[in-house]
């Protein structure tokens, strides 16, 4: 597909927004351009990067396409998780219960959008409730405590790899390069494109279209599930109230990361792009001791006025006489 003004346009905002945040927050505080501050910046991002990268691909699938329950996927996949490793069984069948059960949510809400037909929008607003509510009745409303758990497993979300934090070298930047090779060198991607462009003339192409959008929330629901462990590990507990807030922060990311929210638009890279923006701000704040309670408004001042800046440029350049 050929990329339009705005998807041409958004890395060199991305990536401008990325230095100017970090550049601001340095010049008040110098420290936070420590190598402990780096990393502890890259680990604040992990865990929404990876879920933003499953819900690129449910908007990138058009049809209106948005998944509300991947923080609620995380948070009972990481309860299931907990009970697995206090039932006593070994980490590794605990954290492959854990990813099943992120399979077999996300593949809920697939048969709900794609089966069922059900508006995902209404779909998934069910399962979000639905799958907080099971979270609830898994842990009573209960923290699990995993800090006597095996250090392999803990490792998973604070040990460190070269130098780097494990779960950004090791999960998330392969999770980016395989969806980015499904999305960019695959079948599948390119039907994912047409799927989310025009629906009836993919269906016409032979495209079924209903299974390349359930695909797209089952990983969803794996991306979450996986999210949900390394949150587990990191915290060295299992909470039913984790992700609350990581189904609009995905959206916000996407959309700021140049996909279309109609579907067809849109990439991966430019979502792991967006990603690092947000966590930079969000890391920002909380270093400087930013009120919790306004940083969703600062991420939602910052789509705005990405967009702001954007469209007027798009329109120059679309002005301009070519050669």
């Amino acid at each position: 597909m050929h990329a339009s003004g705005f998807e041409r346009t958004r890395p060199v905002l991305l990536l401008a927004m990325a230095v100017l945040a970090l550049l601001g927050f340095a010049i008040g505080h110098p420290a936070i351009l420590s190598g402990a501050n780096l990393s502890s910046m890259a680990v604040f991002g992990v865990e929404i990067g990876m879920i933003a990268l499953g819900q690129t691909f449910v908007i990138c699938g058009g049809d209106t396409g948005i998944d509300l329950s991947v923080g609620a996927t995380m948070a009972l996949s990481q309860v299931i998780l907990g009970r697995l490793l206090h039932g006593g069984l070994p980490w590794p069948v605990a954290v492959g219960g854990a990813l099943a059960s992120g399979l077999a949510l996300g593949g809920v809400n697939a048969a709900a959008v794609s089966r069922f037909r059900i508006p995902p929008i209404i779909a998934t607003l069910a399962t979000l409730f639905a799958y907080d509510g099971l979270a609830l009745v898994v842990t009573g409303g209960v923290n699990i405590d995993l800090t006597k758990s095996r250090p392999a497993f803990l490792a998973i979300g604070q040990g460190t790899l070269a130098g780097l934090p494990f779960q950004l070298l090791a999960l998330y930047l392969p999770l980016l390069a395989v969806f980015a090779f499904v999305q960019h060198g695959t079948r599948y991607g390119r039907a994912l494109y047409l799927t989310g462009t025009n629906d009836r003339a993919a269906t016409l192409a032979g495209v079924r279209v209903a299974r390349v959008r359930g695909w797209a929330y089952v990983a969803a629901g794996l991306v979450a599930a996986i999210a949900g462990v390394v949150s587990a590990a990191r915290l060295g507990t299992a909470r039913p109230d984790a992700g609350a807030q990581a189904n609009l922060i995905s959206i916000a990311i996407v959309v700021l990361g140049g996909t279309g929210i109609f579907g067809g638009t849109g990439s991966v890279i430019g979502t792991a792009m967006a990603t690092v923006v947000i966590a930079i701000v969000d890391y920002g704040l909380s270093y400087n001791d930013f009120n919790p309670i306004y940083q969703a408004g600062v991420i939602g001042t910052i789509l705005i006025a990405v967009i702001l800046i954007e469209t007027p440029f798009v329109a120059w350049r679309a002005r301009r006489p070519r050669a």
